[in-house]
């Protein structure tokens, strides 16, 4: 999805990032993993390529989770694969990426929302460092309510 920079929907950004931040909270909902911690900041309205910068804007909410063993996160997105179409989500991809590392990936675009997300476990084991679940969610591009631009909130 990402973005069709020909059909912009017109959406009030602080609604669009509300949104955002809604999806990301069911999808760390979804991992069902208890005592996992989450990184901030919450999500924010981008650049839209190739557009206005102040009457279009998507909106991007990239985090991570952390904090739990590596076996749990890799439980996490086995639930994840699982649980997302009942929520609305459509599974793009499930399987290795193209990274030397072949880290597992999970690509699904929001049916009713006009969102994707793609997420990555990242096995940091080898290097000593804390295994963690990347999330970045990104919307369509969307236009800005008449009379506003997107520093006006």
């Amino acid at each position: 999805m990402g973005g069709d920079q020909f059909d912009a929907p017109v959406r009030d950004v602080s609604r669009a990032e509300r949104d955002g931040g809604g999806l990301s909270r069911q999808i760390f909902t979804m991992m069902g993993l208890k005592n996992a911690k989450s990184t901030e900041p919450g999500p924010h309205a981008a650049l839209c390529e190739a557009r206005d910068p102040e009457g279009y804007y998507m909106v991007r909410h990239a985090w991570a989770v952390h904090g739990v063993p590596f076996e749990g996160l890799k439980q996490a997105m086995e639930r994840l694969k699982k649980k997302m179409p009942e929520k609305g989500w459509r599974i793009v991809k499930y399987g290795p990426d193209i990274s030397p590392a072949k880290t597992l990936e999970l690509i699904a675009d929001s049916t009713g929302k006009k969102f994707s997300v793609a997420v990555h476990l990242l096995d940091e084991r080898r290097k000593g460092r804390e295994s963690r679940i990347a999330v970045s969610l990104a919307s369509t591009c969307h236009e800005v309510t008449a009379g506003k631009t997107v520093t006006e909130q």
